[in-house]
C-alpha cells in the first residue's frame, strides 16, 4: 500500500458479529491482501466467530458494561483499548461504528494517542438524537468520518453539526462471485417447496417478531430465518420457520430461495440487498431498509413491517413473473456497480487523506 498507511489498527467495538462487523472484516481482509499489516481489536467472542484472513486478533473488552453513564462508558472503552497502542504502533485506525456513538471512547483514546482515525458509521437513524456528554465529547474527536451511503453521511452531518460534505460515503461492495446451483438440502431444508429467505440478528429492528404470522401467511412456503438473536427462543417450533442461525454460506442460501426478505425498520447499506442481487434471489424489502439505492423500488418489491402486506407481495413476485424479472435484472446491475475493489480503494484513499490531516 505504497503512500498508505502500513500497519492499520481495526477497531470493532460491538458484543456481537453482523453485518457492520462483516463489513469491516471484509475492508481489514482487503487491506492485508494489499500488503498492510493489519491488527483487529474486537471482543472475543466477535473474534472467535470471525473469518480473520491474515490480520492479527487483538482481544479486548470494549464493550462497556449496561448502565454507565456516556462519559464513564466512555472513559471504559479508552482504557480497554489503550493497552493495544504501544505493542501494536499502528500508523492509522480504522473504527467501525455500527451505531453512530458506539466508539466515542475508542476514538478519543485514538486522539489522545495521536493516531489518525476514519471512522465509519453504519446505522444512523432520523430519530437518533445525543446525549449531552456525546456533544460534549465530539469537540475532542480528532477523526475523520464516513457512512455506507450518501443518506446516512447526511443525517451524521446534522447529528454531529458537521459542514455539509465533510462526511464521505463509502457504499458496501461485494468480491465476484459465481452464481451457485440451488441445494436447499445443504442447508437441511426440503426439496421442492418454495423457501423466503430473511438474513440478520433476530430481533425487533429486524422485522423477525413478525415471523410467526409471515410464516402462516405464506404457506405452504417456508420461511427460512438465517441469524440469531433475542426472538430466537420464542420462535423455536413456529409451523413452516427453519431458524438456521449464523451463517457464512449466505451466496449459497439465497441461490436456494424463492424470494429474500428484509423487513427492517431501518438500515445503512445492508451486504444481504447486494447478496440477494447476485444470487438473482428476488427482493422484498421496506423503502427504509434500502434508503441507500435511490431506485430502491426499481430493484425490490416494496413492502409495510405488516405480515399480510409481505405475503400478499410475495404471491405477487410470484404471479407477476416479468415484473420479477424486471426488478431482478435492475438489482444485478446495481450490484454489479458496488464491488469490493470500488470499496476497498475508496476506503484505503480515506484513511490516506486521515492519515495526512
Amino acid at each position: 500500500m505504497r503512500g498508505h498507511p502500513e500497519r492499520i489498527l481495526v477497531i470493532i467495538p460491538s458484543p456481537v458479529l453482523g453485518g457492520a462487523e462483516a463489513q469491516t472484516l471484509q475492508i481489514a481482509r482487503g487491506f492485508a491482501a494489499m500488503g498492510a499489516e493489519v491488527a483487529i481489536a474486537a471482543e472475543p467472542q466477535v473474534l472467535a466467530g470471525a473469518a480473520l484472513g491474515p490480520a492479527l486478533p487483538l482481544a479486548a473488552s470494549l464493550r462497556p458494561p449496561e448502565g454507565l453513564s456516556p462519559e464513564a462508558a466512555h472513559r471504559y472503552q479508552a482504557s480497554a483499548l489503550q493497552p493495544l497502542f504501544k505493542p501494536w504502533r499502528p500508523d492509522a485506525a480504522l473504527v467501525c461504528c455500527p451505531l453512530p456513538t458506539e466508539a466515542f471512547g475508542a476514538l478519543l483514546a485514538l486522539t489522545e494517542a495521536g493516531i489518525p482515525a476514519l471512522a465509519v458509521a453504519h446505522l444512523v437513524r432520523q430519530d437518533w438524537e445525543l446525549a449531552q456528554a456525546e456533544r460534549a465529547a465530539l469537540p475532542r474527536i480528532q477523526a475523520s468520518w464516513a457512512a455506507v451511503s450518501d443518506a446516512s453521511a447526511r443525517r451524521l452531518e446534522a447529528l454531529f453539526g458537521l459542514p455539509p460534505q465533510r462526511v464521505a460515503a463509502i457504499p458496501n461492495g461485494l468480491p465476484p462471485l459465481p452464481r451457485l446451483a440451488a441445494d436447499p438440502g445443504r442447508f437441511g431444508l426440503p426439496a421442492g417447496v418454495r423457501l423466503l429467505v430473511q438474513i440478520g440478528r433476530l430481533d425487533h429492528r429486524k422485522g423477525a417478531h413478525l415471523a410467526r404470522q409471515i410464516a402462516a401467511g405464506i404457506a405452504p412456503t417456508q420461511l427460512v430465518l438465517a441469524g440469531d438473536g433475542p426472538l430466537r427462543g420464542e420462535l423455536h417450533g413456529t409451523p413452516g420457520l427453519h431458524l438456521l442461525g449464523q451463517t457464512d454460506q449466505v451466496p449459497a442460501l439465497l441461490a436456494a430461495a424463492d424470494g429474500f426478505l428484509l423487513a427492517s425498520e431501518h438500515e445503512g447499506c445492508p451486504l444481504s440487498v447486494l447478496e440477494a442481487a447476485r444470487a438473482g434471489c428476488p427482493i422484498l424489502a421496506t423503502r427504509q431498509a434500502l434508503e441507500a439505492w435511490p431506485d430502491g423500488a426499481a430493484m425490490a418489491r416494496i413492502i409495510h413491517r405488516d405480515p399480510l402486506d409481505i405475503a400478499a407481495a410475495f404471491a405477487e413476485s410470484l404471479r407477476d413473473t416479468a415484473g420479477t424479472h424486471a426488478r431482478r435484472q435492475r438489482a444485478a446491475e446495481i450490484a454489479a456497480a458496488w464491488d469490493e475493489a470500488a470499496m476497498l480503494r475508496r476506503t484505503a484513499w480515506l484513511l490516506a487523506a486521515a492519515s495526512c490531516n
